[in-house]
């Protein structure tokens, strides 16, 4: 079934909780007026990113408060609940919930919706006004640099640092959409964490705390891990193209996101990194004479999760991506896009971009991209190798005929 559009999601959320806000008016007004409860006070919660997040509320009311309820909406329309929040009875009523974030999380650097729900005894429901906060990584001090539609933010390393991140996203960003021909992002944020271990509590909520990044294309942001070093120039190449391609992906799928395959939205992304990881080409031969490969079927949806299939699935899907580029050019991977876009499955949509199945790009792939550049380079160099053999082997005999016909000559007529 399609999935809806995060966007799309996202616009409902807010409409949603502009709904809410106006019931709130019309259902709190006449409790008002029944002496039901009033909100006096709804501050913004107080957080610590990544652990631990306090809502507070001052409510009052003529009557005893029965039941207090938390509503919390994220960007994407998906909202929580939470009943019975404990209070501190009184004039006025207190009512305080503190949330685990690593059992709650939250997207970063999203922002959140929440409103209240106070009930008292035999007095209809009061509605608080909406309110919003934005969900930071405050635990470091971001510095930023724009330009256009494009803003990235860091805290660890020099000014020159930041804006040669800016300039990849800018270079990335054109280079990859001659392809993928998507609408341009509105905006886009991407934060660079200095280390792995930092940027582990941003990733916690999309259950991937191993990896160095992370797009979500929907709030129009991506996470990357990049250090200011001698190396940082190869490692923004590498990390913020891969993430930028996802991007990209999503804008130019839309509503049919969800039917990408993950080995043409991963390959994609691993094929426009700056430099070619050597350590694919490795995993690829390993498996190559180990007949080991992942059959491509299997890598239409969600990747492997052990570590070293993991590596193998994405060297797998680069190849293959990189296979099509080639066969096909730009105009091909345009049409296996704009397939999905019309929200093919993973089979069909190639089927009707490029006219291939599944096991016939397996087949074709593993013949043309594989075998072929691997044992035919093989036997040629096996050519040095059996001239000298032979030379070894016949040398004695060729020694002999010399002697033999020396002898000839020798002889008196």
């Amino acid at each position: 079934m399609p999935l809806a559009t995060r966007a799309l999601r996202r616009l409902l959320g807010i409409a949603g909780v502009a709904l809410a806000a106006s019931w709130a008016v019309w259902r709190a007004a006449p409790a008002a007026a029944q002496d039901g409860p009033t909100f006096v006070f709804t501050p913004a919660p107080e957080y610590e990113f990544g652990q631990a997040i306090t809502f507070t509320v001052e409510i009052e009311g003529a009557t005893p408060i029965r039941q207090v309820d938390l509503h919390l909406a994220a960007p994407d329309g998906a909202q929580q609940v939470w009943m019975d929040v404990p209070f501190e009875p009184g004039e006025p009523t207190t009512a305080r919930l503190t949330l685990d974030l690593g059992q709650q999380s939250l997207a970063p650097f999203s922002t959140q919706t929440f409103w209240w729900v106070a009930v008292s005894e035999g007095k209809p429901e009061a509605i608080s006004p909406a309110g919003t906060f934005d969900y930071n990584d405050n635990r470091f001090g971001w510095r930023s640099a724009g330009s256009g539609n494009l803003k990235v933010h860091w805290y660890s390393g020099s000014a020159e640092f930041g804006q040669a991140a800016l300039e990849v996203a800018a270079g990335s960003l054109a280079r990859i959409n001659q392809d993928l021909r998507a609408p341009l992002p509105e905006h886009q944020d991407i934060y660079i964490y200095a280390s792995a271990a930092d940027i582990k509590a941003s990733l916690q909520r999309v259950g991937q705390p191993w990896a160095n990044g992370h797009a979500d294309p929907a709030l129009g942001i991506i996470l990357v891990v990049a250090a200011d070093d001698l190396r940082s120039a190869v490692t923004l190449e590498r990390e913020i193209p891969h993430e930028m391609t996802h991007v990209l992906v999503y804008k130019a799928t839309g509503d049919h996101f969800g039917e990408v395959p993950v080995w043409l939205n991963e390959g994609l992304a691993v094929m426009n990194q700056g430099e070619r990881d050597s350590a694919y080409a490795a995993r690829l031969a390993a498996a190559r004479d180990a007949h080991a490969f992942l059959p491509l079927a299997s890598l239409c949806g969600i990747f492997p999760t052990e570590s070293d299939a993991a590596a193998l699935a994405y060297a797998q899907s680069e190849s293959v991506v990189r296979y099509l580029r080639a066969r096909f050019g730009s105009e091909g991977i345009y049409a296996l896009l704009q397939a999905y876009a019309r929200g093919a499955a993973c089979d069909t949509g190639l089927n009707t971009g490029l006219g291939l199945h599944l096991d016939e790009l397996e087949a074709a792939w593993l013949r043309d991209a594989i075998y072929a550049a691997t044992e035919a380079p093989g036997r040629a160099s096996l050519g040095p190798w059996l001239v000298l053999s032979a030379l070894v082997v016949l040398s004695p005999f060729g020694a002999l005929w010399a002697l033999m016909a020396g002898r000839q000559r020798a002889k008196p007529t």
